[in-house]
């Protein structure tokens, strides 16, 4: 059971599946690291783990992941010869909670001593990831009993992991420090032979009981330091604990840096720590945040969504080494880590309003990864760049032929999200140019976007066939965003991005020639773009464009209308197994029109300029009812164009479903046997968007903020800030009105 109050969440399950959904529920972080929110005693069952953000492993043939770091928090108790921990035998109390104001989580537990007549042992511990020391975890225990008896507290750095795909770290040593009780654990990843350290410093509090400390234990799961306390039944144990936790990625000395900045932070001490830790989520929500008067619940699942965005956010990487933000966040190995369309098309937009700087590392991630993107295309015989589905540090395509597995045979299935995904190239060229209009920063064309922007086209242009007989351009054997239908031909989503990508490329070409800008000439001599340009100029006026039939409507692809038109309920009836895939050859929804998430909803939400509002609402009625759903990124597409279609109303349950959704923890847990649990980034941004871009208008047109209210019946007003061209602006939304002024 959870509950939900205005800058808190807290939770008192304490099994395994209350444990996974809580690990994601209960998330700290600060965009270097993504802590779980599971007790610092936690088994293995409960999936523990520090996820560290670029740094990725992979074991033999195993999928390649994120590295789960050492942990330089692991507890774990004894008293009156009981093993204490959450959910244990003698748990007679267990609560915990995350608050997501300042990114606090808390714990209070509390345990029967058996024999003791009754009595009873009781621990209450903070923690957080240091939100400006990203490389720093903070920790605060008190525990104490209502009887005398002996309490023993194990500490050290657990590295006995639970991996997905690991093993992923090898070469361990130990040290320590005894002058300031501080242990360490250096160790590298199996792949690559990338160095990581871990210290953990052990700071007590003067102590109220006598104690006795043992020496310290080295083995195979990791470096730990026993002490013992006699209580008398009155008095408490408290301490603290500070680990860090730096790679070779950050410093050629990660050992020296995590020893130096924990014995720091051992001396700062945990109340200043907390201080600049808690000042910089203040900086963070004065621009950030988004308050909604009228409707508490949505205030507070909006608040949250904003949250996971941020501590999932790189912001300790300047742009010569850029990262962007995985599928899941940080809260897991879960889809390998990687980067997909998520970043360009559902998270960007909340930080181009708020820190373009941020959606500006986002593109030079993109920049940085093109020469794996280049090298995809020409694995499949293309040309240009075919950016990666699943990307992680290089560009290169971390996603499987593989990616479901059969829920009868337990045999993978053959999935085309790798080959066929197309339009990821297109997303990100979508994102690049809405970071132009809105910052005016043109400069980031010549330091590698413009290049990017061509690589791209001229990929389309190689993928690209002809029909005599239509007489047109055609983009055939590709997957959409509905994952439920693979290899169709003319994907109406698909072939509008492609034509965005020609209209931009040319546009940008035409317009930096007319500022004279040298680059230009000689970017496309280099590359050898001029031939591919005439090309571009013949295909667009013959390119298959997605048109409105008679009725309005636009086929998904072609042959679309032509499958079974059943229910939803229809086909949820043919399911055999509960985890089925919908998808591929086999799958119950692939011979139907029933839809992982409206490919035509989303082009229509995202270029709703080009189309009339009755078009709009005749697709949306259409494919509204045909939409499952199975994806976090669907509900926010469906809000935002019944929102420009006056449905705010309707759009309302659209977008509580997206901002409640690492909330509730309704949302998939598996994709056949596969585990797809975590955090949903994406959704946490669409929830923003369809609060901001939907219900309360704000988008930008010809370089002006312009505001369209349309809030929901729930909702009196709205207030909002962005950074745009430099200048900070607060935005207030009421039914009929808006006021802009400037900060």
């Amino acid at each position: 059971m959870y509950r939900l109050n205005d800058w808190d969440i807290s939770a008192d399950g304490a099994g395994e599946e209350d444990a996974l959904q809580n690990g994601s529920r209960l998330l700290t972080g600060n965009g270097y690291l993504g802590r779980r929110g599971v007790v610092d005693e936690a088994g293995s069952g409960s999936m523990p783990a520090t996820i560290l953000s670029g740094l990725y492993d992979q074991r033999g043939n195993l999928w390649r992941e994120p590295v789960n770091s050492p942990d330089p928090l692991f507890l774990s108790l004894s008293a009156a010869g009981c093993s204490l921990a959450a959910g244990g035998a003698n748990t007679a109390s267990h609560e915990q909670s995350l608050n997501f104001r300042y990114g606090v989580y808390a714990r209070t537990t509390r345990w029967h001593l058996p024999g003791l007549s009754g009595g009873t042992m009781s621990i209450h511990a903070e923690r957080y990831a240091h939100m400006e020391d990203v490389h720093l975890l903070c920790a605060r225990y008190t525990l104490c009993a209502d009887v005398p008896c002996r309490l023993s507290v194990k500490r050290g750095i657990n590295c006995a992991l639970r991996d997905l795909n690991g093993p992923h770290l090898g070469n361990f040593r130990f040290s320590q420090t005894a002058e300031n009780q501080a242990l360490a654990v250096s160790c590298a990843t199996l792949e690559n032979n990338i160095p990581l350290a871990v210290v953990s410093a052990f700071s007590p509090a003067p102590p109220a009981a006598e104690c006795q400390q043992h020496e310290t234990l080295e083995n195979e799961a990791g470096i730990f330091c026993q002490y013992d306390f006699e209580l008398d039944g009155k008095n408490s144990v408290s301490f603290t604990i500070y680990g860090a936790v730096y790679t070779a990625l950050d410093t050629e000395a990660p050992l020296q840096a995590a020893e130096e900045r924990a014995i720091a932070a051992q001396r700062e001490g945990w109340e200043p720590l907390l201080r600049r830790h808690r000042g910089c989520w203040d900086a963070i929500w004065r621009t950030g945040d988004v308050l909604i008067e009228g409707d508490d619940y949505a205030q507070r699942c909006l608040r949250y969504s904003l949250y996971q965005l941020w501590i999932a956010a790189p912001r300790h990487r300047g742009k010569e080494r850029a990262l962007s933000v995985p599928a899941r966040g940080l809260s897991g190995q879960t889809y390998k880590g990687a980067i997909f369309w998520d970043t360009e098309m559902f998270i960007s937009p909340y930080f181009l309003a708020v820190r373009p700087e941020l959606a500006q590392r986002f593109i030079q991630y993109r920049i940085q990864t093109l020469p794996g993107a280049k090298r995809k295309a020409a694995e499949y015989g293309y040309r240009g760049a075919f950016f990666a589905w699943e990307s992680q540090e290089t560009g290169d395509d971390a996603c499987s032929d593989f990616n479901v597995t059969d829920v009868f045979t337990g045999r993978p299935v053959r999935t085309y999200f790798r080959d066929k995904q197309i339009h990821i190239s297109a997303d990100i060229v979508y994102a690049i140019k809405k970071y132009v209009d809105y910052t005016g920063d043109r400069a980031i064309l010549a330091e590698g976007a413009m290049e990017l922007i061509l690589e791209a086209a001229r990929f389309y242009l190689s993928y690209l066939y002809y029909s005599p007989e239509r007489r047109r351009y055609e983009a055939l054997d590709v997957t959409g965003p509905d994952e439920y239908h693979e290899r169709v031909n003319n994907n109406a989503f698909t072939n509008k991005m492609i034509l965005f990508v020609f209209e931009t490329a040319r546009a940008y070409i035409n317009l930096l020639k007319r500022d004279n800008t040298s680059f230009i000439e000689e970017l496309i001599k280099r590359i050898g773009f001029n031939d591919d340009f005439a090309f571009m100029e013949t295909v667009m006026p013959l390119f298959a464009v997605p048109r409105p039939g008679a009725n309005g409507l636009i086929e998904q692809f072609d042959g679309y209308f032509r499958l079974e038109g059943c229910s939803l309920e229809t086909v949820r009836s043919r399911l055999k197994d509960p985890r089925e895939y919908w998808g591929t050859g086999n799958g119950v929804a692939g011979t139907t029109q029933i839809i992982k998430q409206a490919d035509v909803v989303s082009m229509l939400a995202l270029f709703g300029d080009d189309y009339s509002t009755a078009v709009k609402k005749a697709n949306l009625d259409y494919y509204g009812p045909r939409t499952e759903h199975g994806s976090s990124l669907s509900s926010c597409m469906h809000a935002l164009l019944a929102c420009e279609t006056g449905g705010s109303d309707w759009a309302y349950p659209f977008f509580i479903k997206t901002a409640e959704i690492d909330i509730t923890g309704k949302s998939k847990q598996f994709a056949g046997l596969v585990y797809i649990g975590g955090t949903h980034p994406a959704a946490n941004g669409g929830a923003w968007m369809a609060a901001v871009q939907g219900f309360c208008g704000f988008s930008l047109r010809e370089g002006r903020i312009t505001v369209r209210p349309r809030l929901p019946k729930q909702w009196k007003k709205a207030r909002f800030s962005v950074i745009h061209r430099g200048v900070e602006h607060e935005i207030t939304v009421t039914k009929d009105d808006y006021v802009i002024c400037k900060k």
